[in-house]
């Protein structure tokens, strides 16, 4: 763990990830327990749930009388031009955005008609970006528990939507706050401030690594998320690993999502677009899962991928970068749809040669300092993590060297191509679909011991790790694989 500075040191660390070294500290800030991040993350309000567990929301419109008390001075609302209606782009985006929130919490959401929702959506030209009030479960002024975007008019990147869109990430940010989420430290815009993570980060996972409601881009913690389609840095798809905990401590979390068998990334089957990725080749996201026997699949993804299926944990990868010409016709298209764009087009091949080579080589680096292995290129590092509690069992690598990492389930491994290394750290019974003996490796170093004895053959391994004579591994190979000594790493 060469970059990590002053962190505290823990035994075979095999993923950068601050919440594994409570106690210690990180660019000279303190890493907080998840008691420690819901006190940061937690305002301490909330919206009240009527007894039937519902929470209603609205887009306001002008025959909704958007002026009034939303453009009243002495309610804090200085919008001299008055508020105006959501387009209808915007409220697709708006309804999308609630229902990732509504997937996480126990109660439902209910879109309702004209003022009096709980969270009513409308743009302003009072705002710099967007700003939410919290929630009174008591009640109170009429604005509480309301979200108001710049308008598009005034701000483009309000009109940047889909996957990785600013406007998009903002209104997910924005509903936290709606429903009682804070900055994760005692911070807001201002314009006069030295704003950043140096400065005002409270604590070291104050990063959109982890959160959503942080200010502080994911490379302060040390990810690596880039958005290759229009050659940017990428922005958070959905609420992320520290909000899920969160806000699921605040509202209970929803036992009913993706009950049954799912699949998140390719040949997805969990009826949300964002984990198609397909649909969504740079993912930036985290992901929660309330039953069932669930498969995460990287099978397009370019370059190698590191594939964790523990929870609290980071995955890394991405799609193919695209071509100099897909890249500017992207940007062209982002200029058509909002207006205005950083660039219109003129990258050009080697300029795209040049930096995604310096990423992936730099991600590749920092892989081999977690793991110990060498040659996973991944377009992006540490973009895709799996909430606390979520189970999913069954991974599928990319046509890369992959590192996938079991969990304490009986998984379902498929490392389809490349020299890929599969990783335990719990025993069970587990199931490689595609080993290739003599190219692939079994990795037992977190378990294995003095007194660890291991047994193989045609399609199987057995691993007693403290001699009592009991297995506590058992490993099938549905290729009939046999393995030799080779094969496997004991540390």
């Amino acid at each position: 763990m060469g970059r990590v500075g002053d962190l505290l040191s823990i035994e075979n660390p095999l993923q950068f990830n601050l919440d594994n070294y409570v106690g210690g500290t990180f660019r000279g800030k303190p890493i907080f327990d998840l008691d420690g991040v819901e006190d940061q993350i937690d305002s301490g309000r909330s919206q009240k749930v009527t007894a039937n567990g519902k929470i209603t929301y609205t887009f306001l419109d002008e025959g909704d009388g958007l002026i009034g008390i939303y453009n009243n001075k002495n309610y804090g609302f200085t919008a001299g031009e008055g508020l105006a209606a959501f387009s209808a782009a915007q409220e697709a985006e708006a309804r999308d955005s609630i229902t990732l929130w509504d997937d996480l919490v126990a109660p439902e959401f209910v879109e309702t008609e004209g003022r009096g929702a709980d969270i009513q959506f409308a743009n302003s030209t009072d705002p710099a970006q967007a700003y939410a009030y919290y929630p009174s479960e008591k009640g109170g002024q009429k604005y509480l528990g309301d979200v108001f975007v710049a308008d598009p008019a005034v701000n483009w990147t309000n009109a940047w939507l889909g996957y990785g869109g600013y406007g998009a990430t903002t209104l997910v940010h924005e509903l936290g706050h709606a429903l009682g989420l804070s900055h994760p430290g005692n911070y807001n815009y201002d314009p006069d401030l030295p704003l950043s993570y140096a400065n005002y980060a409270e604590y070291a996972q104050d990063s959109e690594q982890y959160t959503i409601m942080s200010y502080w881009s994911a490379q302060e913690t040390g990810a690596r998320i880039v958005n290759w389609d229009l050659l940017q840095f990428n922005n958070p798809q959905t609420p992320l690993l520290h909000d899920i905990y969160v806000i699921q401590e605040k509202y209970g979390a929803d036992p009913t999502t993706r009950t049954g068998d799912t699949t998140y990334g390719f040949n997805s089957t969990a009826d949300r677009e964002v984990y198609d990725f397909d649909a969504n080749p740079f993912p930036y996201l985290s992901i929660y899962d309330a039953g069932g026997e669930d498969t995460l699949d990287f099978s397009g993804f370019f370059g190698g991928t590191v594939l964790n299926l523990n929870d609290g944990e980071f995955s890394s990868g991405g799609s193919a970068i695209p071509s100099a010409a897909e890249i500017n016709a992207n940007a062209l298209e982002l200029y058509y749809e909002t207006g205005e764009v950083d660039y219109i087009g003129g990258v050009d091949q080697a300029t795209i040669d040049s930096i995604s080579s310096r990423y992936i080589s730099n991600n590749a680096r920092d892989i081999s300092i977690d793991t110990g292995y060498t040659g996973v290129n991944a377009v992006n590092y540490e973009n895709i993590s799996i909430a606390y509690g979520t189970m999913i069992e069954n991974a599928v690598g990319s046509e890369y060297r992959d590192i996938i990492i079991a969990n304490e389930l009986d998984n379902t491994l498929t490392g389809n191509g490349g020299a890929d290394v599969f990783v335990f750290q719990d025993g069970g019974t587990d199931t490689i679909t595609d080993f290739l003996a003599g190219e692939d490796l079994i990795d037992l170093s977190a378990l294995a011991g003095e007194d660890t004895a291991i047994d193989f053959g045609a399609g199987f391994l057995e691993a007693d790790f403290d001699g009592d004579g009991a297995v506590d591994l058992t490993l099938v190979f549905d290729n009939g694989a046999e393995l030799t000594a080779a094969d496997v790493y004991m540390g």
